[in-house]
C-alpha cells in the first residue's frame, strides 16, 4: 500500500497524518508541541515510527509543515523567531534518516494546498487563506500558483500592520494582526 505522511509541527499542537495517493485518512496523530521542554522533535521521530508500525511499511513520501519562512531548498525553516528554539535550520531528512527527502513547507503554504487538493479551495485557482492558532498565519493561490514571494513571505498576512501604534510582534512587526488576534498573548490581551 502507498501512503505518505504529512506533520503539521504548530506552536501548541503537532498534528501527524498518514494519507493514501487519494487523500483518505489511514491513521491521525496528534500532541502537545511542548515547545518550552523543546521535545518536538522526539514527538514527531515518535510518531512518524508509530504510523510505520501501524502501516507496516514506509511512507512513499514525508513532509512537514511549520511556522516561519521555509529555506529555499525545501528542506529546513529558514528564519523562525521567538517559538521553536532549534527550528531554524533543522533537517529533517536528517533526523529522521529518511531514505528519500523530507520537504519541508510553511505552515499555512501547506494548508493552502490542502485545501486545494481536498478541501474548500478544490477547483479554484485564485484563494487566500487565514490561519489562526498560536500566531495567525496565510497564504495566496493566485492562477493556480502558490505566492511565496522572494524569501518566502509573500501570503504572511499575521505580520501586516493593523495598528501602526501597536506593539511589536515576534518579526518586528508593530501592531501586526498576530498581535492583536493571535492565541499566543491572548491573556496578555484580555487581562
Amino acid at each position: 500500500m502507498s501512503y505518505s505522511i504529512g506533520v503539521d509541527l504548530g506552536g501548541t499542537n503537532i498534528k501527524t497524518v498518514a494519507v493514501s495517493p487519494e487523500g483518505q485518512v489511514l491513521k491521525f496523530l496528534t500532541s502537545d508541541t511542548a515547545d518550552l521542554e523543546g521535545s518536538w522533535p522526539q514527538t514527531i521521530k515518535i510518531q512518524v515510527k508509530s504510523i510505520e508500525e501501524f502501516l507496516g511499511q514506509a511512507p512513499c513520501h514525508i513532509g512537514v509543515a511549520s511556522p516561519g519562512l521555509a529555506a529555499k531548498d525545501g528542506r529546513s525553516i529558514a528564519h523562525m523567531q521567538g517559538r521553536l528554539n532549534g527550528l531554524q535550520g533543522f533537517v529533517w531528512t536528517d533526523f529522521l534518516k529518511s531514505a528519500r527527502p523530507i520537504f519541508v513547507l510553511n505552515d499555512a503554504h501547506a494548508a493552502l494546498l490542502g485545501e486545494v487538493w481536498q478541501g474548500a479551495a478544490k477547483g479554484f485557482s485564485n484563494v487566500m487563506l487565514l490561519t489562526l492558532g498560536t500566531g495567525v498565519g496565510g497564504a495566496v493561490l493566485a492562477d493556480g500558483r502558490l505566492l511565496k514571494g522572494h524569501i518566502g513571505r509573500a501570503g504572511h498576512l499575521g505580520h501586516t500592520t493593523v495598528n501602526s501604534d501597536g506593539n511589536a510582534d515576534i518579526v518586528g512587526t508593530p501592531g501586526s494582526l498576530e498581535e492583536m488576534i493571535g492565541n499566543y498573548n491572548i491573556s496578555e490581551r484580555s487581562k
